[in-house]
């Protein structure tokens, strides 16, 4: 699909743009964060036996289905991370939206743990990436 070009499809561009890198992070500004200790909250939406693996620092495990549960446990003044698997997996994303409905502020991690991981950065656990699996808690 091709758009044309306009004033008014450039504004939107810039919108879209503008709201897109301020609720994404990548694994550098990620690993920035944590390095730096800076107060964030991470969570991994992926399976426990993989979080078990290998995990983002300091992150918990929530399985998506638990979520909501586990809201209360969060600080909605503080910067919420979440990621699953790899850059198609979209609990992520639907992890990000409920967040966002219930008034916390959140970004998705652009490609999930396998692009942290593969950035060589420090992961707690066996240090093995992983890939969307499928079954009940697979990319969604």
């Amino acid at each position: 699909m091709s758009v044309t070009l306009t004033k008014e499809t450039t504004e939107a561009a810039v919108k879209f743009f503008e709201a897109k890198l301020a609720y994404e992070a990548g694994p550098v500004g990620l690993n920035q964060l944590i390095q730096n200790k800076e107060k964030v909250q991470i969570i991994d939406l992926r399976t426990p036996e993989l979080y078990k693996k290998g995990h983002v620092p300091t992150a918990v495990n929530v399985q998506y289905d638990e979520l909501e549960a586990y809201l209360p446990k969060l600080n909605k003044d503080v910067n919420t991370i979440v990621y699953c698997y790899d850059i198609t997996c979209h609990l992520s994303a639907k992890g990000a939206l409920l967040l966002a409905q219930k008034g916390y502020r959140v970004q998705e991690l652009v490609g999930g743990f396998n692009s942290f991981a593969e950035k060589g950065y420090t992961v707690e656990g066996k240090s093995e990436a992983s890939s969307c699996s499928s079954g009940a808690n697979s990319c969604g």
